[in-house]
């Protein structure tokens, strides 16, 4: 995938990070299964919020890095889920 339309489904993606729609994504996440470690991890999420589950690694880590601010605030507002920071 070229950056370019990444970027464009990252910007187009942060309008529609509300809690509500975070929520959701986690929850069905979670039903699918949870990562080692416990709960979601963020590239996953990232790459089933952007519908491309196949998504190489380095893409997604790429778009989590600009959605991270917008997933931190939407994260916030939610009590029954958390969010860990890694390195």
């Amino acid at each position: 995938m070229k950056y370019q339309d990444l970027a464009q489904q990252v910007e187009a993606l942060r309008s529609r990070l509300t809690p509500a729609f975070v929520e959701d994504a986690v929850r069905t996440l979670l039903q699918e299964g949870e990562d080692v470690g416990g709960g979601v991890n963020a590239t996953r999420l990232v790459k089933h919020l952007l519908g491309v589950p196949q998504m190489q690694d380095v893409e997604a880590t790429w778009a989590y890095d600009h959605l991270k601010p917008t997933l931190r605030i939407a994260l916030a507002q939610i009590p029954s889920l958390y969010y860990f920071e890694g390195d």
